[in-house]
């Protein structure tokens, strides 16, 4: 498991209605210009037109916009850190030093939002591409 060289700092969590979807971030400063990743999750079900091209389900963007698909496999949160386990794909578009990532939590970050935010957007959609999770 390899470390980022960034430590979470700010932490959001909450509905975008006009754009129909609930989003969770998590960044090195407010900005998100150190490093962050965004997980983010539809308001309404799925359509037959998001399950027939595979967009069933949750997706995750980094800092350089590029974006990956129900990409998890595992997800570990602690107050200090955050681990996951991506996908060989989703690690090589997100170009991470490995699969299996840790990022620390400052200590004056609340994770409530965070690990109640992750459980929303990680359960969304399609039942396949649940991750582990352990928050």
């Amino acid at each position: 498991m390899r470390r980022l060289d960034w430590t979470i700092n700010a932490v959001t969590a909450n509905e975008n209605p006009s754009d129909s979807c609930f989003i969770v971030g998590i960044s090195a400063d407010e900005y998100g210009d150190d490093g962050h990743f965004i997980f983010q999750s539809g308001l309404n079900d799925p359509s037959e037109q998001d399950r027939r091209l595979g967009l069933d389900t949750y997706c995750v963007l980094n800092e350089e916009a590029r974006v990956s698909y129900g990409c998890i496999k595992k997800v570990t949160l602690s107050p200090t850190k955050i681990q996951f386990e991506f996908s060989a794909e989703a690690a090589a578009r997100f170009e991470l030093p490995d699969q299996e990532i840790e990022i620390d939590i400052a200590p004056e970050v609340d994770i409530s939002p965070l690990r109640n935010g992750l459980q929303r957007v990680l359960t969304y959609g399609n039942p396949n591409k649940i991750p582990e999770m352990n928050l």
